[in-house]
């Protein structure tokens, strides 16, 4: 796989998941836009992309701000000249561990937050982006959502609907621009470990170790696993996939999904 003189902008990419497809792309000789409201893990991104070799720029930006999306679009044409990749990244994860909730105890502020950082970020990014693409005929849009989209856990219920919303609309953006050069897909992580997340699994080894025995890779994930996967979607070697979610699990969903009352009683 190879994006010479391909402009990739990822969101979210100041860590973790998006870190590590930023320099994937990077390595893979793309010009990449790291966009990320946390500048300084931004900042630390694009400086170690530069350290291997890599042409990138950090654009802070926040996602769910209309205003500021159109900055980090407009900034990325005016420094590389076209938009070709978007992998829309960027998630309110570390809200999703500590505040959200069941719908009856789930405050409204969160829920606000949660669909603006996580979902309404794939539609602003994607407005956006989408003119440069269409004009060329051609780009490629990585959306993430996640496991929980399909199996749903207990209490995390804005995120939930967030990331579901994320899968329908690629399949919807799908349709509308794959007759124009334009391909959509979804990636659906296992549990990943990221730096946000290690608070997580370091303070829940009995949730973690659950979490392991449902994969059927007996581990966790790995940013680059997702980074991968991403690259893939949007090279040339994925021409013929467009409105597809990848599950990219270690087999997590499947493997839950048929022990799905064992592990309701277990829980």
């Amino acid at each position: 796989m190879t994006f010479h003189d391909q402009t990739a902008i990822i969101t979210g990419a100041a860590s973790g998941m998006g870190r590590a497809s930023a320099l994937r792309f990077a390595q893979d000789h793309a010009r990449v836009v790291v966009a990320d409201i946390d500048e300084t893990g931004g900042r630390n991104t694009v400086e170690m992309i530069q350290s291997q070799g890599g042409t990138a720029i950090f654009v802070r930006t926040d996602v769910s701000d209309n205003a500021s999306v159109s900055a980090m679009a407009q900034a990325a044409l005016k420094t590389y000249g076209r938009i070709d990749i978007l992998m829309n990244n960027a998630a309110a994860t570390k809200l999703c561990n500590e505040r959200d909730r069941a719908v009856h105890e789930l405050d409204e502020a969160v829920w606000d937050k949660m669909i603006a950082v996580t979902l309404k970020s794939v539609y602003l990014c994607s407005k956006h982006c989408l003119p440069d693409m269409l004009a060329r005929g051609k780009g490629a849009i990585i959306n993430i959502s996640s496991c929980d989209a399909v199996l749903p856990e207990a209490g995390f219920d804005s995120y939930t609907a967030a990331k579901g919303g994320v899968i329908a609309l690629t399949k919807a953006m799908a349709v509308n621009y794959g007759k124009r050069g334009i391909r959509v897909n979804g990636i659906s992580p296992g549990y990943v470990i990221t730096e946000v997340q290690l608070p997580w699994f370091t303070t829940n080894p009995a949730a973690v170790k659950a979490a392991e025995s449902y994969h059927l890779t007996q581990r966790l994930g790995r940013p680059e696993d997702v980074a991968e996967m991403a690259a893939y979607l949007a090279s040339d070697r994925a021409a013929f996939i467009t409105g597809t979610i990848i599950a990219v699990d270690g087999g997590y969903e499947m493997y839950k999904g048929t022990k799905a009352e064992e592990y309701c009683r277990t829980e």
